[in-house]
């Protein structure tokens, strides 16, 4: 079974504000996003370039003119971010087996749930109890219908290297360098069209 990155998630509190935030640091706009009705949640997307193969970039905001019909994702119900800030708050793996990939990471860890928007359908496993980051456990994703880079052009964006914690390693193809860091902490670095590195 192989297990791939199939996006890095950021947080913000504001997603208009995030997102121009973020549009002025990349110089590139993104290319889509919409709401999650399930966990009252929008967020806009970016396409990133890697070396092993591209994936994406979600900024993910509570949706204030939705309510959540269970707890947000992304631990965003226990967060508090800053006038701006924008945090690395999460990694999805993807894989073309999601039962299969509990029960390798340990199904009593999981729980999967089936959602949709437009055309695209998956399958999304949520960890069980209360949201940890960085973690063993990523959450897991099973595309089943269509993908978010579907048609997709670069957009100039380069994900140079993931910062993830010695003792958390993770069994699954990075796309680009994987470095070791200090315990409990993790990071990600972008490359923006003019060479400008930006470190969340």
């Amino acid at each position: 079974m192989k297990l791939t990155l199939d996006h890095l998630v950021l947080g913000t509190a504001d997603l208009a504000r995030g997102a121009a935030q973020l549009t002025e640091w990349f110089g590139a706009a993104p290319f889509g996003g919409g709401e999650h009705e399930l966990f009252a949640t929008h967020n806009k997307l970016w396409r990133l370039e890697a070396s092993g193969y591209p994936l994406y970039l979600e900024l993910i905001a509570p949706n204030p003119a939705a309510t959540p019909k269970r707890a947000r994702w992304f631990g965003l119900d226990d967060f508090t971010f800053e006038t701006d800030e924008v945090r690395y708050i999460g990694l999805v793996v993807r894989t073309d087996n999601i039962a299969q990939a509990t029960q390798k990471l340990g199904a009593d860890q999981y729980e999967v749930v089936s959602l949709a928007r437009g055309a695209l359908t998956w399958q999304f496993g949520l960890q069980v109890g209360p949201y940890r980051f960085p973690s063993t456990t990523p959450n897991l994703i099973e595309w089943t219908k269509g993908h978010p880079l579907d048609n997709v052009t670069s957009q100039g964006l380069t994900l140079t290297q993931v910062s993830w914690p010695h003792d958390l390693a993770l069994d699954l193809d990075w796309p680009c360098s994987q470095q070791g860091n200090l315990p409990d902490n993790s990071g990600l670095q972008i490359r923006n069209s003019i060479g400008q590195t930006i470190q969340f």
